[in-house]
Order: C-alpha cells, then structure tokens, then sequence
C-alpha cells in the first residue's frame, strides 16, 4: 500500500506538471503575438515622435508597453521550459524522449461540474493512507495475540462505541464510518497490550479525521477552480472582446487613435492570459481532487500551481 500511495502520487505530480506545461506553452504563444503589436506600436511611436505630432508622455508610455511586453515574453519562454523540464523528470525521459510534443492548448472544460455527495466516504473507503493505517492496526492486534473481536468502534466519532456484536448486524449507522474492533481485556490481556491497541486506534482516526477534511478542502478547490475558469470563459472573455471589437470600429471610423487601440489589446492580453490560468487552475484541482479521494494525504500542488504564477506573465 505504501508502494502503491507512492505511485499514486507520482500519477498526480505527472498530471499536474503536464496541464502546468501546456498552459505554460499556450501563453508563450499568446504572448508572442502581444510582442510583435507592441514593437509596432513602439516603431510607430518613434516615428511620430520625431516628425513631433507626439508628445513625450505617450511616446514614453508606448515604449513602457513595448519594453515591459518584451519581459513579460522572457518571463513566459522560461515558465514554458521550466514547466516541460519538471514534466521531463516526472516522465523519466533523456535523450530523444525529450522531444515529446505537448498540444496547443489546454483541454476545454467539462459542461459541468462533479457533484459528489458522499466525497467522505469515498475517501474513507478508497483512500490508500486509510486502508494503510487500518491495517496497521490489525498487524498491532495480530502481534498483540488478540484473535477474538467482541465489539466494533467507528474511529470517526470518539466516544461513541457501537453496540453490534460480532457477527451480528449493526444496530445504529452512520452515513460516513471507519470501523476497528475492539477486544476483550479481561484475564490475561495486560494493561499494557490494550494501551498499545488503543494507540493504533487513535492514530488510525487521526487519519482518517485528517482524510475527510482533505477532501472537503480539495471539493471546494475544484468547484472554486471550475467555478472562476467557467466565468472567465462564458463572461470576462466574451465582455473584453466585445469592448475590443467596439474600439475596432471605432478606429475604423477614425473615433480613436492607434494608441488606444493598442492600450486595448494590453487590456486583452491581461484577461487571456487570467483566463489561461484559470483554466489551468481547474485542471490541477481536478487533479488534487482524485488524490485525495484515491490517494492520501496532500501534494504540493497548490504551492507548485503558485510558483508557476509567480512566473507567469502579467
């Protein structure tokens, strides 16, 4: 089981870097295409500039655009190898295997979220660090020589103790539970054994309490992550196009300047590149989210998902 939590988690770590690389790999193309406007706009600046139908504050500001558009491309171009080269070392790749080829963009999100109504039990039933500290506590009755259970316990609800019998139906129920059995402590069972046992029964319930909270926290992780990437797709997108199809015609209509409508593509550019990482944020709490549940414990994925924003263009 620890081999297989091990793989698990490796399974993840792989997933994440992956929509992190692809994400990384579409703003480097986004951003390149911001590049090659602001050099335009740059060059056009310099060029009214000196004939003097410009005056300074704007020509400054246009060569702040074209300058800080030129770092925000560098910035980009290394989150994108840094990105690929964590997949490449998750992967196990060297030499030609280096030369894989990732897609164009991320995957479109599903229609609509999961809804997961007994995410706690689940948990409690597939999570690999639960089943491990279950067993665990089996082995530690196992070396204590207890053999014949008299009783059961849900570790899920200290104080409570259920009053099914061995082999016999449960009497009261629980919608989310963790049963370990308890043994008789009479006669030869020493005080000490039972301290033993009861230690691994704690711990088996710190887990499986430290489980259920890990997957609330990755439930509402996912549907912020789908809720944010949703909204930027079906409302900020949309909205900021409009306005620059609007300023499109206006500087058809020769309403607005080329400044302006460059001073709009940067606003655009700001919202892609947000809508980008929103979208790559759901993937990776999607991703969190099946560890939790399958898995056990945490990633690091919320930390590696904020030093890839710390990288990313703004």
């Amino acid at each position: 089981m620890q081999t297989a939590t091990e793989a698990v988690r490796l399974a993840a770590d792989t997933r994440r870097a992956y929509f992190n690389a692809v994400a990384a790999q579409q703003t480097v193309a986004f951003m390149e295409q911001v590049n090659i406007s602001a050099e335009a706009g740059s060059e056009l600046a310099q060029r009214m500039a000196r004939i003097g139908n410009f005056s300074n504050l704007d020509y400054e500001r246009q060569q702040m655009f074209s300058a800080d558009a030129t770092a925000q491309l560098a910035r980009s171009l290394h989150n994108a190898t840094a990105t690929r080269e964590q997949l490449t070392r998750l992967l196990g790749l060297w030499g030609p295997g280096t030369a894989f080829k990732l897609p164009d963009r991320l995957p479109d999100l599903p229609k609509s979220a999961k809804e997961i109504t007994d995410i706690e039990a689940q948990a409690m039933q597939q999570r690999l660090d639960v089943q491990m500290a279950k067993r665990n506590t089996e082995a530690t009755a196992t070396a204590l020589g207890l053999t014949q259970a008299t009783r059961f316990i849900n570790v899920l609800d200290a104080g409570y103790i259920n009053k099914s019998q061995t082999n016999t139906p449960r009497e009261n129920g629980y919608e989310v539970s963790l049963e370990i059995p308890l043994f008789d402590w009479g006669g030869a069972r020493t005080r000490k054994a039972e301290s033993l046992y009861m230690a691994a029964v704690n711990r088996t319930a710190d887990t499986a309490i430290r489980a259920r909270s890990e997957v609330r926290e990755a439930y509402s992780a996912y549907r912020t992550a789908y809720d944010i990437s949703r909204h930027y797709r079906d409302e900020i997108v949309p909205l900021r196009k409009k306005i620059s199809d609007e300023i499109g015609l206006r500087y058809n209509g020769m309403l607005t300047g080329v400044f302006e409508l460059l001073a709009d593509a940067r606003e655009q550019a700001n919202s892609v590149n947000a809508a980008i990482e929103a979208q790559r944020d759901y993937w990776v709490a999607d991703t969190a989210l099946q560890f939790a549940i399958n898995g056990g414990g945490t990633t690091d994925m919320r930390n590696n998902s904020m030093a890839s924003d710390a990288m990313s263009p703004r």
